[in-house]
């Protein structure tokens, strides 16, 4: 006989974990309890075959449990025989993880459909193996009354089903029924419906071309018909959206398949428990039978499955996709809670069909791109957050708060590093309110106590300002983190990289320690220092700002550095008094900083081809030049670009190349293949540097490598490393802040 205690922490609250172990105990005749506390899960078994039950918890444990680390203590036998569940033990800070919000199961879907279920047709139908908890979650530990289905009293059969360690929804913390659980209502006009005939309404709203604002797990969606080209076009001006693809949810797989190509894993991540929204090749069928303002110009498509009981019963009803974008206005943050959705979306939508489970906290869906043969993610949010990455070192408790663009944050404790959903911009003052009020929540919820705060090195930007206030604040020292070596730590910190790497840092603008905006960077180094080796030869963005929403600004500044005279080529529709302006900003350098940003020399070659004169949206330019370069029939040979060395610093010299690229489109050839020839030729320049380094590990990082056609061919030709799990936009920049913060203060 013998008694061991087993110390369980990982993501084992709300996963089904306990009634697991108290059947596992029970089946092979072993005494004891199970209990959840601050520090994950606590168990203590007895009886003979107690060695037994160890092994097979760690090999039979739920689907979507996960031991970090487990410890065994022996015990002193007590003659225990019988296995009991008890209640949480509360005080001191909690280490567990919390879930995220799941797609619904297959057998609740089973339920959901069939007529002869209590729960037919009920749309919050949940178990142990989905539904909502990151989005509803308030204190820990994860106990309905710590939740936002804590006014919702449970009836007798639910009750009974929650207190039943063999049911299938033992402690489901948001299990309900019709008869005690949330509803749906409808708002149309002076309509108001609820329930079934909610839906139904709702249902002859979307047919009839109407715009519906939805209230799904982290905010609302707004949806439409995706075949009907009006509707998407009145919801373009109402979103002020004129040409940002929007994201299709799918009925079936089998209208998926004929819209979009599907590499190997794709299907299995739809289905996944995550569900994520995945950006994929489209193909003729699509442009059939979408309507052309879902993806104007675009060969992608963001397409994706139901993943709440809500969105099965739509999509089953309506048998045809819509579009499912994000409930707001452009550039602000998703809307999720009443009376302000109402409010701020009544000019947008036309109907509300929502419900009285209140939403704690927003999540975006998640977004990942088929580059190449795995996917990149695009945005971390709905079904990963807040999973922690586990880092390869001790990190410690640190508090990092990204950048500008694509923000998050991240906590750490530990070798965890916790990254928070997705955020957007920081440029609107909602956004910035919703950003400190979540990292406060973090802060809280995960009883994290910094010992310093990270932040980049831009001095001008919020989350520069934030971290000084908070530093004041709590009494905490901050870390200034270079841009791009925290581009850098983030893909050390995902592939548990200690020794030194050569990192391709490619993206938009990064505050540079010389003073100007980098962005073309090729490092060499590790978690506690970087020396830059290679970046491209530098030019002026006239404008500032400005000259990344008119990419023409950019184009005319790298025709301004690659010749002595600048050639008679039209920019069309830009006003000769504009052009003369720029010039002579470009001649005297003022308001024109200096930058080697290759998110920008995309965007001057994109303006050059004639792709756009005015961006709309964040990356416009790159993706439409792009979109071009996958209709190249036979793509440009173009030489690769010279590099030039000064001072120990190697210039990849761009210049030759506009000035071949202009003559050559002068002459007439295809815009199509000058754009494939580009993007090929970019990854043929900077080879020679990877190859002056070949016992090094080669990472790649920033936005730049969320194109479908530089990632692969920066992994097959040079054999560099891709972000899986983090973004590799300014999205996954907290976690290499945290990673290269914990170096520096060690150093």
């Amino acid at each position: 006989m013998r008694r061991l205690r087993i110390r369980v922490v990982g993501v084992v609250q709300g996963v089904g974990f306990r009634p697991f172990i108290a059947n596992l105990a029970r089946r092979l005749g072993l005494g004891g309890f199970v209990l959840n506390d601050p520090d994950g899960v606590l168990i203590e078994v007895e009886g003979e075959r107690a060695e037994e039950f160890l092994a097979r918890m760690l090999n039979e444990k739920p689907p979507l449990a996960i031991i970090y680390s487990y410890e065994v203590q022996e015990l002193m036998p007590r003659g225990e025989r019988e296995f009991r569940i008890e209640r949480s033990r509360k005080g001191g800070a909690f280490r567990v993880w919390i879930l995220p919000d799941i797609a619904t199961c297959e057998e609740c879907l089973e339920e959901l459909f069939n007529p002869e279920d209590r729960r037919y047709r009920y749309p919050f139908i949940n178990c142990t193996h989905c539904g909502p908890r990151f989005t509803i979650i308030k204190d820990l530990p994860y106990d309905r009354p710590n939740t936002t289905m804590a006014k919702f009293k449970m009836c007798p059969l639910c009750l009974a089903e929650y207190e039943n360690p063999e049911d299938r929804r033992y402690h489901a913390q948001p299990n309900a029924c019709p008869r005690c659980g949330p509803k749906v209502m409808l708002r149309y006009g002076e309509e108001y419906r609820e329930g079934e005939e909610a839906i139904r309404r709702t249902e002859e709203l979307i047919r009839e071309g109407k715009i519906v604002a939805v209230k799904g797990l982290g905010g609302y969606h707004l949806i439409a018909d995706a075949r009907n080209d009006r509707a998407l076009a009145e919801l373009r001006r109402r979103k002020r959206r004129p040409y940002k693809p929007f994201a299709v949810m799918y009925p079936d797989v089998i209208t998926l398949q004929r819209h979009v190509l599907l590499p190997e894993g794709a299907m299995d991540l739809l289905r996944s428990p995550q569900a994520p929204i995945l950006i994929l090749r489209r193909k003729p069928a699509a442009d059939e039978e979408l309507a052309p303002s879902v993806a104007p110009d675009s060969p992608y498509l963001g397409v994706f499955l139901p993943y709440t009981p809500l969105h099965h019963i739509l999509l089953s009803d309506l048998g045809f996709p819509i579009v499912a974008t994000s409930g707001n206005i452009s550039d602000e943050p998703i809307e999720y809670r009443e009376p302000e959705v109402f409010s701020r979306l009544e000019g947008i939508a036309d109907a509300f069909l929502y419900h009285d489970r209140p939403i704690e906290r927003h999540a975006d869906d998640s977004v990942l791109i088929f580059t190449s043969s795995k996917p990149i993610p695009a945005r971390r949010s709905r079904g990963y957050v807040p999973l922690p990455i586990l880092a390869p070192t001790d990190v410690g408790e640190m508090l990092a708060l990204g950048s500008h663009m694509n923000v998050t944050f991240a906590v750490s404790r530990g070798k965890e590093i916790i990254l928070s959903q997705h955020f957007g911009d920081m440029d609107g003052l909602r956004v910035r309110e919703m950003y400190v009020k979540n990292l406060r929540d973090f802060i809280r919820l995960y009883a994290v106590k910094p010992r310093a705060i990270a932040h980049d090195m831009h001095p001008d930007y919020f989350t520069t300002t934030l971290a000084h206030d908070l530093a004041e604040e709590w009494g905490l020292p901050t870390v200034a983190v270079q841009h791009h070596h925290a581009h850098m730590g983030a893909l050390m910190l995902e592939y548990g990289i200690t020794e030194e790497v050569i990192a391709f840092t490619w993206d938009g603008t990064g505050y540079g320690p010389d003073g100007t905006v980098w962005g073309g960077e090729v490092l060499v180094g590790d978690g506690r220092d970087f020396r830059r080796v290679a970046t491209l030869y530098p030019f002026r963005l006239p404008g500032g700002e400005r000259a990344v929403k008119e990419p023409w600004r950019i184009a005319l500044a790298l025709l301004f550095e690659a010749y002595d005279d600048i050639p008679d080529f039209p920019l069309p529709d830009v006003p000769e008094t504009s052009l003369k302006a720029v010039i002579r900003m470009l001649e005297r350098g003022n308001l024109s900083p200096i930058t080697t940003s290759m998110g920008r020399l995309f965007d001057g070659i994109g303006a050059l081809l004639g792709m756009v004169k005015v961006s709309t949206h964040q990356a416009e330019a790159p993706q439409r030049l792009e979109a071009a370069a996958w209709g190249s029939r036979e793509p440009a040979t173009l030489a690769p670009m010279p590099l030039i060395e000064r001072e120990g610093l190697i210039y990849v010299d761009w210049r030759p190349l506009v000035r071949e690229i202009l003559a050559r489109r002068l002459r007439g050839e295809s815009v199509e293949d000058l754009a494939m020839g580009f993007h090929r030729v970019i990854v043929e320049s900077f080879a020679p540097i990877r190859e002056a380094y070949p016992n090094l590990r080669a990472v790649c990082g920033g936005g730049v490598f969320l194109n479908g056609i530089l990632s692969p061919a920066m992994e097959e030709r040079m054999g560099c490393l891709l972000p899986r799990l983090l973004p590799p936009t300014d999205g996954g920049l907290p976690a290499g802040q945290a990673w290269v913060a914990s170096h520096l203060l060690r150093r």
